[in-house]
């Protein structure tokens, strides 16, 4: 009776402990914002851009961006998961002021959509 309840014990374990690693990797595949995204900003031969975004998991998109004379950061960004709606106030890092506005969309690693602000046009950037 004892090695019975001794192997289920066991099982229950290995169960529970892969159960865990599932829900830990379906929580990854469901941020398709969080990490570093490359591309151009505004018309072509634009300005070439580097982000680093973190999603908070609800709607908040925080993050940087490297390419501009100054170093920039995201003043206000939203990520909607349901229809992949981004957008995202951009600044310089220290100062209030947003600069840029990219209002566009998510889908499978790429982003697009329109700039506006100090610049207009469009924009792409792709997930590494």
């Amino acid at each position: 009776m004892t090695r019975r309840w001794f192997v289920m014990a066991c099982c229950v374990l290995l169960s529970a402990t892969s159960m865990f690693a599932q829900s830990k990797n379906d929580k990854a595949k469901a941020d398709p914002v969080s990490g570093t995204w490359t591309g151009e900003l505004a018309p072509p031969g634009g300005v070439q851009v580097t982000m680093v975004l973190k999603f908070d998991g609800k709607r908040a998109v925080s993050g940087t961006v490297a390419g501009f004379p100054n170093p920039g950061e995201v003043k206000s960004g939203t990520f909607d998961p349901k229809t992949g709606a981004l957008k995202l106030q951009l600044g310089k890092v220290g100062d209030g002021a947003v600069l840029l506005t990219l209002d566009g969309t998510v889908a499978k690693g790429t982003a697009t959509g329109r700039v506006t602000g100090e610049v207009s046009g469009e924009f792409t950037i792709k997930k590494k």
